[in-house]
């Protein structure tokens, strides 16, 4: 009897411990499922309807890639906020999807690399090839600089290959590839991608530990969710219509595009001027472009329909430029003749209608700097209507 006193004692005190830990530490949202709910153990623990669907999901995704996708809280945590409050984010994805997915899977089959790593491109960039992180990685692939000239990635003035689809595709093939002879392990090519393979080296060195499950407490809080979120969201892409999720419209007329190169540097607004095709689409079918200028012999992607009135035209076209380039033919903007005043000079005059002065000088034939009170400028200003 008194043993039993003593049993219910130390029950008690137990209960009330965990009562004053649960006030003081409450549960993380992520801290849902058990640690060991997973592909391998799926009786861990007793699974609702909806989570044995997922698992099953899992499951055939598992089994028809090398790629590891297991269940388990942490990638749960990232399904429901894919499916929650960054639904939109999805419906939006399978829309664009449709643009950039089928070079993406033809360049990972040609380096024999899992199909699956195009949904890489989402958790690096909401496949926006113009993303650019605070840390200065850009592009679909979020390439930082020395990593992209280091695969092949040229950056210059006017271009940032980075910002190109198909070439950004091709350099993140081959970073795959190299850290797959690195690490043997899809997992950890994720965390070396994330962190550096130079990191993950260190860490799995110092903890000697090579499962990414094992190893993950010990890596940097953004490198423990990578690979979660991966796994999430290829789910989510791959189950869709299961899941009942509405597809954004994009608008992309995936097919109707062409390659083309000019003779000459071409500004944006002059080929949409010229070719009726919009600045915005412009800009989204060429994204390597830092500036909207097109370099002289770039090969440039155009609407199908637009790239045969530049062929049927091109002749006409660069003497259209010509005639532009010599103010023959204004394009928006106007021609103003300016009357120099007391206190002026170049410069000033420059700042005031957002000019430059050696553009003033070739304008007005001036090789000097001076001014009189009384001279007349010629100035071609932006055309604000």
């Amino acid at each position: 009897m008194f043993l039993n006193k003593i049993y219910l004692i130390i029950c008690l005190s137990f209960v009330h411990f965990h009562l004053l830990l649960a006030q003081t530490n409450p549960i993380n949202e992520i801290d849902v499922l058990s640690d060991t709910l997973s592909l391998n153990n799926p009786q861990a623990l007793d699974l609702s309807l909806e989570e044995d669907i997922i698992l099953k999901r899992m499951q055939s995704l598992d089994d028809s890639s090398p790629m590891d996708f297991t269940y388990n809280k942490y990638t749960k945590f990232y399904i429901d906020r894919y499916l929650g409050k960054d639904l939109k984010l999805i419906n939006r994805m399978l829309g664009i999807s449709a643009y950039y997915f089928p070079m993406m899977e033809q360049q990972l089959d040609r380096f024999q690399i899992p199909l699956e790593l195009k949904y890489l491109a989402i958790v690096e960039s909401s496949l926006n090839p113009k993303a650019r992180s605070r840390s200065g990685a850009t592009g679909l692939w979020q390439f930082m600089y020395p990593t992209g000239k280091e695969y092949g990635l040229n950056v210059t003035s006017y271009i940032d290959e980075r910002q190109d689809p198909l070439k950004s595709t091709i350099a993140a093939c081959t970073y795959f590839q190299s850290l797959y002879n690195m690490f043997g392990d899809w997992n950890l090519v994720l965390a070396a991608y994330n962190g550096g393979p130079g990191y993950l080296k260190r860490v799995m060195a110092k903890t000697e530990l090579s499962d990414f499950w094992e190893l993950r407490p010990h890596l940097r809080k953004e490198t423990q969710g990578y690979i979660p979120k991966f796994i999430a969201v290829s789910y989510v892409m791959s189950f869709y219509k299961e899941l009942e999720i509405e597809v954004f419209d994009a608008h992309l007329k995936v097919s109707e595009r062409d390659t083309i190169s000019f003779k000459r540097q071409t500004p944006y607004s002059l080929v949409s001027n010229m070719f009726c095709v919009s600045i915005e689409t412009l800009n989204y079918l060429n994204p390597s472009f830092k500036t909207e200028i097109l370099p002289e012999g770039e090969i440039i992607y155009l609407p199908s329909d637009v790239l045969m009135d530049v062929v049927r035209n091109e002749d006409y076209f660069y003497e259209y430029l010509e005639k532009v380039d010599n103010k023959e033919i204004l394009v928006d903007e106007i021609r103003l003749v300016y009357v120099v005043q007391k206190g002026d000079y170049l410069g000033k005059i420059a700042r005031e209608y957002g000019l430059t002065v050696p553009n003033i000088k070739q304008w007005n034939k001036r090789h000097s700097d001076n001014l009189s009170i009384g001279d007349q400028l010629i100035l071609y200003i932006p055309d604000e209507n």
